[in-house]
């Protein structure tokens, strides 16, 4: 009975990160998403709050950021101090939000995965018309892991910020061939 409730909540997470990958369709292309990084050399990381659940099983918010800073260090990106993003103009941020439940069954974790680069944008029709922290570039991961697979959960998040780290650095090497 253990086992067919197992399948159950695991064919049930898979449904359920499937139909978040199909309704989400995006509103701008990769060209959109990769053109609003471009110029960009300062910007803040902000991590949303780890789940207990994960904290209490090694995933440190500090961690997630040092690897997040790292790679911003690499691509030469200045990290700004949260007090300092919105002092910058279009106040841009890279944004990881990791969370996690627990199946009350078993030893299974859902876990979705978000990084997001989010940064302050104005309407073509109306310039005056701010919107604070609209997301222009992202990606997001969705998985089932048992309870000793969730130190694997950091890893998978430094391969997100790898592929923003990717395209921040294409998008500015198109801006130099300009």
């Amino acid at each position: 009975m253990n086992t067919i409730k197992t399948k159950y909540f695991a064919f049930v997470m898979i449904l359920t990160a499937l139909s978040i990958n199909v309704n989400c369709t995006k509103a701008q292309s990769l060209q959109q998403s990769l053109n609003s990084l471009r110029g960009i050399n300062k910007a803040g990381i902000i991590i949303e709050k780890v789940s207990q659940v994960l904290n209490e099983n090694g995933l440190k918010e500090d961690e997630i950021r040092k690897d997040a800073v790292e790679k911003f260090d690499f691509a030469g990106i200045d990290v700004l101090p949260s007090s300092d993003i919105y002092g910058q103009p279009g106040a841009p941020y890279l944004y990881i939000n990791i969370g996690a439940v627990k199946s009350k069954e078993n030893n299974l974790y859902s876990v979705n995965l978000s990084v997001e680069f989010r940064q302050d944008v104005n309407l073509t029709r109306n310039p005056k018309q701010i919107y604070n922290g609209a997301t222009t570039w992202s990606v997001s991961n969705v998985g089932i892991f048992s309870e000793d697979k969730l130190k694997d959960i950091r890893e998978f998040t430094k391969s997100l910020v790898d592929k923003f780290i990717k395209d921040y650095l294409k998008a500015n090497k198109m801006e130099e061939t300009k």
